[in-house]
């Protein structure tokens, strides 16, 4: 399941790709010919779409080189930096399309777009739910950041033409302003989509730890070893697709230090069995009255940091 996952984790964004392309060319000739205002705003956030992809590839790509002296915590930080650079384009995509409505509505709209236009907004809807349900999939099963990035994008194409739609159906029957208004509210929602999801890939540029119930679990499968009598800390980190874990745990003061470095191999081994995004664990131990304590450096010697 995992290696198919991954094949279709590396489909997805050429398949998003081709999809928002033709999208673009479509949207934007009939809102062209229909004289709609918001099919044609749909049309850009389409083709803004094209160019985040473009870079999920690049970064998603660039995620997956091995680890090197110059970056001995590999690349995973790509990936959010893609996901932030595809969240800045939206929300410069949002500015100019704003500025084009306001334009339009305030210099007056008297004719009303096309049918064509509706017609062409409900194939974008369908078209993108499909790309976003696809990406949503393969970017929680391979727990990218990019190509959750990249579905939420889709998604937020989806919700904006719905909007168009309503807006070229009110316009059609006589409310022409309603267009206009349609193409400023997709501004709006790509804004608003920008600005919230970009600061969340801030966030895990900044070494961000991973969601509570996450963490939850991980505490949980510890503590779940009778030898394990607590822990002083857990600390997680995202790189990308992949989470490093570091902790310091506390065990019954009967045990010896060579049982001590076995307890914390085991416990090692479960995490990386039971979650597959984990990169790296690091355990050190302590004694429940503090009398024994073996630092992350013996660990590693130890054997138990691989």
């Amino acid at each position: 399941m995992q290696e198919k996952c991954i094949k279709c984790g590396k489909m997805v964004p050429w398949m998003v790709l081709c999809g928002n392309s033709v999208l673009t060319l479509f949207q934007l000739y009939v809102g062209y010919v229909a004289k709609s205002k918001g099919l044609v705003a749909d049309g850009i956030h389409s083709g803004a779409d094209v160019v985040c992809t473009l870079m999920v590839i690049i970064t998603v790509a660039l995620s997956e080189r091995k680890n090197d002296k110059a970056h001995p915590w590999g690349y995973g930080k790509a990936e959010s930096l893609g996901a932030l650079m595809a969240y800045m384009t939206l929300l410069a995509i949002a500015c100019m399309i704003l500025v084009d409505a306001f334009a339009a509505l305030l210099s007056g709209v008297t004719h009303p777009p096309h049918w064509a236009a509706f017609f062409a907004a409900l194939v974008a809807v369908m078209a993108n739910f499909i790309l976003s349900g696809y990406g949503f999939c393969a970017g929680k099963k391979l727990n990218s950041p990019a190509l959750i990035a990249n579905a939420n994008e889709n998604r937020s194409d989806m919700l904006s033409s719905i909007a168009v739609c309503v807006g070229i159906l009110l316009a059609t029957i006589g409310f022409h302003m309603f267009d206009a208004l349609a193409a400023i509210m997709v501004g709006f929602m790509i804004g608003k989509s920008g600005i919230v999801l970009g600061l969340q890939a801030l966030k895990q540029l900044m070494d961000g730890s991973l969601p509570i119930e996450k963490n939850k679990l991980i505490e949980n499968t510890v503590l779940r070893y009778k030898e394990v009598k607590g822990a002083n800390y857990i600390y997680t980190r995202r790189m990308g697709q992949q989470a490093w874990v570091d902790m310091e745990i506390i065990i019954d003061p009967k045990r010896t230090v060579k049982e001590g470095h076995a307890i914390a191999r085991e416990i090692r081994q479960a995490l990386m069995r039971r979650f597959k995004h984990i990169r790296e664990v690091t355990i050190s131990f302590t004694c429940k009255e503090n009398l024994m304590h073996a630092s992350t450096g013996e660990m590693a010697n130890a054997g138990t940091r691989v």
